[in-house]
């Protein structure tokens, strides 16, 4: 089963420029850095179904490929981020249920009404600069910084991130590297433990409560 690991920080947005230029990354940097534009959408139901199954449905375009991501049983401790994820290539923005295999997530998705009820809920719009690092023998990671925002309905949110995602190694080395790019920067790079999707899903639950607030039907 395949397991994401990532350290998540948040920085202010001034700051970006000056973590592009450390001089960590251009150490153990053993593949030139890759600049995408990342559109994603988020899949859910009205009632938010896959939220209360604790499970994430993204379509991201890169260029001209989507991507479709499923996400589930997480967990997130101290901007330490683990959760179970299946991605496979798409025609299109829509949800492709074919591509799952995970019999357990084939289960729960062959309900036809719930596949109907999906529909997008929020988007994402991000700049991401992606370094490949080798910081020490068997110890490899992904350093992301994500610059952009969350969308749900007319409420926005920007983002402004590092991702720092363990290709192999382990935690403790992860946490490490933490601690000497902290030692680098001098601003405070923030452990995040909320993720993009729990943001999104706070901005549309905002934006359903303020209709509510002024009458308007919840829908």
């Amino acid at each position: 089963m395949p397991t994401e690991v990532e350290l998540k920080l948040r920085f202010s947005s001034q700051y970006a420029g000056y973590i592009k230029q450390l001089q960590l990354l251009k150490d153990y940097e053993i593949k030139t850095p890759v600049k995408q534009k990342l559109h994603s959408v988020y899949y859910d139901s009205p009632d938010f179904i896959l939220r209360q199954h604790r499970i994430g449905l993204r379509i991201r375009k890169s260029g001209n490929q989507w991507i479709q991501t499923i996400k589930n049983s997480g967990t997130i401790h101290a901007g330490l981020h683990q959760h179970n994820e299946w991605e496979h290539s798409v025609i299109h923005e829509n949800p492709d249920f074919s591509q799952i295999t995970d019999q357990d997530l084939k289960k729960f998705f062959v309900d036809k009404a719930l596949r109907a009820s999906l529909r997008p809920i929020f988007v994402t719009d991000f700049h991401r600069t992606t370094y490949l690092l080798e910081p020490a023998k068997e110890f490899k990671l992904e350093f992301c910084i994500d610059e952009g925002s969350i969308t749900a309905n007319q409420l926005t949110q920007p983002i402004c991130e590092i991702e720092l995602e363990l290709k192999s190694g382990d935690t403790s080395q992860l946490r490490l590297f933490y601690a000497a790019l902290q030692k680098n920067c001098p601003f405070p790079l923030i452990l995040e433990n909320t993720n993009k999707a729990m943001r999104g899903y706070a901005l549309l639950t905002q934006q359903l409560n303020r209709r509510n607030t002024y009458g308007e039907p919840n829908n």
